[in-house]
């Protein structure tokens, strides 16, 4: 089955991973340290979640 909206990621370890797709029902990004992000480095995939 192929994911909703098509997210590459290259996370294997993630639980919702596969084939270099996420295939998490919602998908959740926040900022990192301060909260504000300047870049794609300040930024954390939160729906992580380990294999």
């Amino acid at each position: 089955m192929a994911p909703k909206m098509e997210i590459k990621c290259s996370v294997d370890t993630c639980h919702y991973w596969k084939s270099n797709y996420c295939h998490a029902d919602n998908l959740e990004v926040n900022a990192q340290g301060d909260g504000i992000a300047n870049s794609s480095d300040g930024t954390c995939c939160t729906t992580f979640k380990k294999a």
